[in-house]
């Protein structure tokens, strides 16, 4: 899953990133990411993020957007 969600975002960003990398504060996800993140996340994984999900604790790094994904399933 870890893998998934990281070339998700490395398609999106066009950036190399690893789990440990703060995707918000790093400047690597702006609004406009999270959006195109949270739709190829509810396609990929079979789930639907919710407004109340768009958290930007839930897309920190990886790791947290593993954890959002596996509460989801």
């Amino acid at each position: 899953m870890i893998e998934k969600i990281k070339e998700i975002i490395e398609d999106i960003t066009g950036e190399k990133v690893d789990e440990n990398t703060d995707l918000i504060e790093e400047g690597f996800l702006d609004s406009f990411d999270i959006v195109s993140l949270v739709l190829e996340l509810n396609d990929a994984f079979g789930i639907k993020i919710e407004v109340a999900e768009l958290l930007p604790e839930n897309f920190s790094n990886i790791n947290d957007i593993e954890k959002l994904v596996k509460s989801l399933q």
